[in-house]
């Protein structure tokens, strides 16, 4: 599964990319910048991206996902310490992952999201993971599984 990773803390995106590439994730990124990550998940067409919400300067990961999704059918799990952005991104998030996180809760949520996308109801789901169960990302029958 191909991820696209969006998050502009210079210590957390190389975390993330070295977490999930240890799980035998393809990683994109991380990109710290919105306007790149859109052009890149454009080109790149991952299956997933993380997407942190709060990104210094220009667009925030909320205008970014939606973009990701409305433009190229790009699933997002939303990163954030802040359970106030769960409510304004249904309608087109697949769900929101509760920063911090730790590396196992991390692999498992993306296992979890990668099980979704191929049809079926996840096998585990850590604490941390909400899937939005309504959302367009969601109810759509979850757009393409790329194969590689």
């Amino acid at each position: 599964m191909k991820l696209l990773v969006v998050e502009d803390d210079p210590l957390i995106g190389p975390a993330v990319k070295a977490v999930l590439e240890n799980a035998g994730y393809t990683v994109v990124g991380p990109l710290r910048d919105a306007a790149k990550a859109a052009r890149v998940g454009a080109r790149e067409c991952p299956d997933l991206a993380l997407v942190d919400v709060n990104l210094a300067g220009g667009e925030n990961g909320l205008v970014l996902a939606r973009r990701l999704w409305q433009d190229n059918g790009i699933p997002s799990l939303l990163m954030t310490g802040f359970d106030h952005h769960a409510a304004e991104a249904r309608s087109f998030a697949m769900g929101l992952l509760r920063k911090p996180v730790m590396p196992d809760a991390l692999v498992q949520a993306i296992g979890a999201a990668g099980e979704i996308l191929g049809g079926l109801r996840p096998s585990s789901k850590p604490d941390a993971l909400e899937i939005f169960h309504g959302s367009a990302a969601f109810a759509s029958g979850l757009p393409k599984m790329r194969s590689a």
